[in-house]
């Protein structure tokens, strides 16, 4: 009996051999590896084991995810993702152990493809003995056909006629079926009849099928069903409020809904809105089949029922393809079903096991970076935060973030700051991680490759705080100026002097760069001490920034809890990708949080540099220096009373004619934050002139009214409600220059004199007793201005006097300095050289109003270490009543001196002053090494 779709015509009349009424296109085999081990969940689909080799013609019309193929005789469908394509040898060694062909009743649609093979000189097990065609029955076929009426059944794929006998239909069509075959059913589409493989539709139900006459081909679509498209995280995004999804850079989203500026996606059990703009869509998978990388199967060890339509529901025995992996513990699979609508979504890591290539052995669970301790207790203040006690361990697997690491603690996963916690383990340190010259990695101790590691942490921390403080200028401050819902002195308030902070660390990190690049590309820092002394102690701008921004965070609270507009419009413009989620009140605290990091990055440098390194006293240095800043921000934060009077002085006191920009709220040259410690009425003597007078603890300053008014204390004077304004009356008066003093101890006028130099002013108080208070504190600060002094020259004199030791010697004459950066109003500066050499430090004199000074000043330096010691040369603006200005620094390794100059006598050499955009430093140097002539 002949099957109904193989008919042979008459044999030709000359021929006498039979021939096909039609020729299918030829395609060539294509041979597979499985990687997992496959086993059929009906009839229609095909079993294999790990290793077995299975033929697919690619040519087939098949769903996405699906491939038709063959092994040992047997046919079905399989998933793309559990094989790949097999190298020649592996279809060689499939061949040659094949068993003979069956003869198959029905011929698949392989069998084109499969004569290709033959043609070609290739065995296979399926290879037939004729090449027949397929067609619909004909009266002649003595076979009993199967009419099922009006049965209608939808097309779960688009299929392609290989003959004219064929229906052509595509995917979700629906098709009235009129007869079944074992694996072949005809149908009719659109007044067109034909035969297809009933593997490419599912029938629809009786109330599906009368539904569907009449209806689209979409109209079947699920009215629930929800599309979803995979995006990646190009930023991390942290929001507080509790309709935002929180995710850090490279996490993937799974999005249901674009609208707009703001999307809704979903990630594990969180769903929210987020800035469309923080991610990007999921690149190509590179888990194909024409790609090297192979897909990740796991099986459901434990169900887990879904509690949103972004998550599977997973039970036991399930396979998954995994499309993406987040830290969180969520990942991202599809469900390994054909014939049914494609199910992708979330599920939890935990309750599966990733198949391996050849074994059911599980992956481990991705393994944290390092292991922390609390060192204080935490009270989680948002959802994506996590809880903990002092003293607990947490597992961390992300610290890109400076400030806010992600870690683990019992199963529970969060944020937690960084500055609550510790390292506990010495595997956290960034100690390889600066270097990419292995070679010159390998020479170093371990304990300098820990060293060079915290320098690097510091480096990098210090560039992305830098990038912190320009993105809160370029995003928040100008739209907010621009938009004209604050007005200035608001402004002010809140961002208070951001721009000067901005220029601090610059100026810092520029020095840090510009020593990193001295040493050379990724080779160890020798110094780096001597620059954190020196730029530490010009971080005024942090005292009255710190002491100020609580009156600004409660002013920019106000606005956002009274003004929805307002608020909405900060949440806008912080959608802007580098605010990483942040909002601006996180911005604002960033200076503070800083300032506190600097004592531990250094004490973490410190003890890693052994007792005899030549950084090992500047580095001392440069922890005393930030330890003092942070004493001097957390005073000026609790001295709340005397940073708003500073601040009030500075806004109604014109200090102008001064030579130099006097800011009041700020470090003064040498005594550190500037404090207010008196103030009052007093008159002069002989023109009875009236004076307000203003003594701080390093310059008394005599001021007038512009238009005379009265007040009954030093409280009414700084109140808010007073608007008087007052002009300088003489230059500030310092007081490590002055003379105070009684005129007559007996006489009962409240009168005193105080010589300034070539200059007497004599005052007059409303009583006695304000005489007294003023001239017993003008005494005081006097007396600690010049043991301050003092103490620094000592301090010098001892670093210079140590006793000649180590290998050599440095003799150093600065010559002169061409064309400074002006630093006066008048366009010039009063210049002063410093040249250290680790704690060896030697100052020129000040010479005024010039920007080429000829110092010919002449210093000797003792050689320790000729690949550690470093010769530093900075030039200083003299400056009164702020730290004296930065005019640029060259620096110079002895050891290049010593490459160069050895030998050759005394060297003139034309120095580049960086950090600066101009200026230059002209040296004569002579090294003299001890046992070298």
């Amino acid at each position: 009996m002949k099957h109904p779709f193989v008919d042979f015509e008459e044999e030709a009349a000359e021929g006498g051999q039979p021939r096909a009424t039609h020729h299918r296109k030829s395609a060539a085999l294509t041979s597979f590896k499985a990687l997992y081990p496959f086993t059929a969940r009906n009839n229609e689909e095909l079993n294999f084991n790990s290793e077995d080799i299975i033929e697919v013609d690619e040519t087939t019309e098949r769903e996405e995810g699906w491939l038709f193929g063959s092994r040992q005789g047997k046919m079905g469908w399989f998933p793309e993702s559990y094989v790949e394509r097999a190298s020649p040898s592996d279809a060689a060694n499939s061949v040659a152990a094949a068993a003979p062909a069956p003869k198959l009743a029905l011929q698949s649609q392989l069998s084109n493809a499969l004569e290709a093979v033959k043609a070609a000189g290739t065995k296979s097990a399926f290879t037939p003995t004729h090449s027949p065609t397929l067609r619909p029955l004909t009266h002649k076929d003595s076979v009993i056909l199967l009419v099922v009426g009006n049965l209608l059944a939808q097309a779960l794929c688009s299929w392609t006629a290989k003959t004219e006998s064929h229906l052509n239909f595509n995917k979700d069509d629906v098709i009235q079926v009129l007869e079944q075959q074992e694996n072949w059913w005809l149908g009719e589409l659109n007044s067109e009849r034909g035969w297809f493989p009933k593997s490419y539709v599912t029938l629809l139900g009786e109330e599906e099928s009368s539904d569907m006459k009449g209806s689209p081909p979409d109209a079947s679509e699920s009215s629930d069903s929800l599309h979803l498209d995979e995006y990646t995280a190009l930023y991390t995004y942290e929001s507080p409020e509790p309709g935002d999804l929180t995710f850090r850079e490279g996490d993937l989203i799974l999005v249901s809904k674009r609208d707009g500026e703001w999307w809704h996606g979903s990630i594990g059990g969180s769903s929210g809105v987020f800035p469309s703009n923080y991610v990007k869509p999921k690149e190509a998978d590179t888990s194909s089949l024409s790609a090297k990388k192979k897909p990740e199967i796991a099986q459901v060890m434990k169900a887990h029922p879904s509690t949103g339509p972004e998550q599977l529901n997973l039970e036991n025995g399930q396979l998954i393809l995994i499309l993406g992996k987040n830290n969180s513990g969520w990942w991202l699979g599809e469900l390994q079903a054909r014939g049914k609508k494609r199910q992708k979504g979330w599920f939890p890591s935990s309750n599966v096991k990733v198949l391996g290539s050849s074994s059911g052995k599980s992956t481990p669970a991705p393994q944290p970076v390092c292991q922390v301790i609390a060192i204080y207790d935490y009270i989680a203040a948002n959802g994506d935060e996590m809880s903990f006690s002092k003293g607990q361990l947490i597992n961390v697997f992300d610290k890109n973030n400076p400030d806010w690491w992600r870690g683990e603690i019992n199963g529970v996963s969060g944020l937690f700051p960084i500055n609550y916690v510790k390292m506990t383990t010495t595997e956290c340190d960034p100690s390889s991680t600066w270097c990419a010259d292995l070679n010159s990695l390998d020479t170093l101790s371990s304990q300098e490759k820990k060293r060079q590691g915290y320098i690097h942490e510091l480096i990098q921390t210090e560039e992305r705080y830098v990038e912190d403080l320009q993105i809160v200028m370029e995003v928040f401050q100008k739209p907010m100026l621009e938009s004209g819902r604050l007005n200035e002195a608001e402004m002010a308030m809140i961002f208070v002097n951001w721009k000067e902070l901005l220029a601090c660390n610059t100026k810092l990190l520029k020095a840090l760069r510009v020593r990193k690049k001295t040493g050379g590309d990724n080779m160890p820092v020798q110094m780096i001490g001597d620059i954190l002394a020196a730029e530490l102690s010009h971080m005024q701008p942090y005292i009255r920034f710190c002491s100020c921004q609580i009156n600004g965070a409660t002013l920019l609270q106000t606005r956002i809890d009274s003004e929805p507009n307002f608020k909405d419009f900060l949440k806008k413009i912080a959608t802007d990708y580098r605010c990483k989620g942040m909002p601006l009140s996180s911005f604002l605290l960033k200076p503070m949080q800083r300032i506190t990091r600097y004592p531990l990055h250094i004490k973490n440098i410190l003890e890693s540099t052994t007792e005899c390194h030549s950084d090992r006293g500047p580095l001392k240095e440069a922890l005393e220096r930030a330890e003092e800043l942070c004493q001097q921000v957390n005073e000026g934060v609790r001295e709340k009373e005397n940073s708003d009077r500073l601040e009030w002085i500075q806004n109604h006191v014109q200090c102008d004619g001064t030579a130099e920009n006097l800011v009041f709220n700020s470090l003064t040259n040498c005594l550190g934050p500037r404090k207010l410690l008196h103030s009052g009425k007093m008159n002069k003597v002989k023109s009875n002139k009236e004076l307000w007078a203003f003594l701080f603890n390093d310059f008394l300053l005599l001021t007038h009214a512009a238009k005379q008014f009265t007040s009954s204390g030093p409280d009414k004077l700084f109140s808010n409600k007073n608007n008087v304004q007052l002009k300088m009356y003489k230059p500030p008066v310092l007081l490590n220059e002055v003379l105070v003093k009684l005129p007559d101890p007996s006489s009962d006028e409240p009168t005193f004199h105080i010589s300034h130099i070539d200059k007497v002013y004599i005052l007059r108080t409303d009583n006695i007793n304000e005489r007294t208070a003023w001239v017993q504190k003008i005494k005081a600060a006097s007396e600690e201005f010049f043991e301050t002094e003092k103490k620094k020259r000592e301090k010098a004199y001892q670093a210079r006097s140590v006793k000649a030791s180590g290998i050599g010697r440095l003799l150093v004459t600065i010559l002169e300095a061409t064309e400074l950066k002006p630093a006066k109003p008048n366009g010039k500066s009063n210049p002063y050289c410093e040249v250290t050499m680790g704690a060896q430090i030697f100052t020129s004199r000040t010479l005024n109003d010039t920007l080429n000074p000829k110092w010919n000043f002449n210093c000797q330096f003792h050689i320790k270490d000729l690949y550690q010691d470093v010769l530093c040369i900075t030039i200083f603006e003299r400056d009164q009543f702020s730290p004296d200005d930065f005019l640029g620094r060259t620096e110079v390794p002895v050891a290049t001196i010593k490459k160069e100059l050895e030998n050759k006598g005394p060297v003139t050499r034309r120095l580049l002053l960086h950090e600066v955009p101009t200026g230059e430093v002209w040296v004569r140097l002579d090294l003299q090494l001890y046992g070298h002539k």
